[in-house]
């Protein structure tokens, strides 16, 4: 089978990260998350904690409108076509950045991409909340290695003013590090089988974060790099797909959705024992504090 990109649909030891209980972390701690209101789903009465209990295989779509942080990445010049996901991120002066997946950058021109956020349906014109987003600045990686996916990470500035809503808003950056077996959710308009038919409208899967060494025994210790993490069954049935490429990797902690993970490559979909491969967030936080100014 071919390894490649799962394009469009988050210091210990090499060994990982340990495994390690939420009761042994600090609500204080949490609260230092980005800015005020960060993190929040408030279309959803329970903001949205009872999804990560829910287990379909292959994923479901979304309640409308529900993650306001997602956005669609396309390039300018071909505005209509879904390319990759990503999410709003916005500093404590109020500025909103946009974080993706650095191969979903090939072009590094800033002016080469908009971002469609606000929206449910990929394809829909009349959404009464659709904003599109341009960028003055684009900052990739520079560790970002093609080949390996190592370090695969790009940050845009936004440069349109956006709105307050419940539709549009910004996801926390993490803290603290993930755990082993805690439960995530991967949200995209990616297709939802190897070389299926990409869904119109938002979708999501609820999946474990797995340890690094169970990753490394199913691609490899030098395949796996501290800049990543996996998240999958040990089944399959449910991931990331192409077209989620740079999409989020959200889990919850003390009433806030963190970026914990961006979709970025995998062996298939869905496939037995190959879980996603995401670029871990917190291995990153510096460098993106450095770009973003938090």
């Amino acid at each position: 089978m071919e390894l490649y990109l799962v394009l469009v649909l988050l210091a210990f030891s090499e060994a990982g990260p340990a495994a390690r209980q939420l009761d042994s972390l600090t609500k204080s701690r949490y609260e230092k998350i980005d800015y005020p209101g960060c993190g929040q789903r408030r279309v959803l009465s329970d903001n949205g904690v009872n999804e990560l209990n829910t287990r379909i295989v292959g994923g479901f779509e979304s309640v409308p409108y529900s993650w306001p942080g997602i956005c669609s990445l396309r390039q300018s010049t071909s505005s209509t076509s879904h390319m990759c996901g990503g999410n709003l991120v916005k500093n404590l002066a109020g500025e909103y950045f946009f974080i993706t997946a650095a191969h979903c950058t090939t072009n590094r021109r800033a002016s080469a991409y908009v971002a469609y956020c606000g929206i449910h349906d990929r394809t829909t014109v009349a959404q009464p909340n659709r904003v599109i987003i341009y960028f003055s600045e684009l900052y990739v990686h520079s560790l970002y290695n093609s080949n390996t996916l190592d370090y695969d990470i790009s940050i845009f500035k936004v440069m349109t003013a956006l709105p307050t809503n419940n539709y549009i808003d910004a996801v926390c950056l993490p803290n603290e590090n993930w755990n082993v077996g805690e439960k995530a959710i991967v949200a995209g308009w990616g297709t939802l089988s190897s070389g299926g038919v990409s869904p119109t409208k938002l979708n999501q899967v609820t999946k474990p974060i797995k340890s690094r060494e169970t990753c490394r025994l199913r691609y490899g210790t030098s395949a796996i790099t501290l800049r990543m993490l996996c998240a999958g069954l040990p089944e399959g049935g449910i991931d990331s797909c192409q077209g989620d490429s740079g999409g989020p990797l959200y889990t919850y902690r003390f009433g806030r959705w963190t970026l914990t993970g961006i979709v970025s490559w995998g062996y298939g979909c869905a496939q037995q024992l190959r879980p996603g491969v995401y670029t871990d967030v917190i291995e990153l936080k510096d460098w993106i504090n450095g770009i973003i100014n938090l």
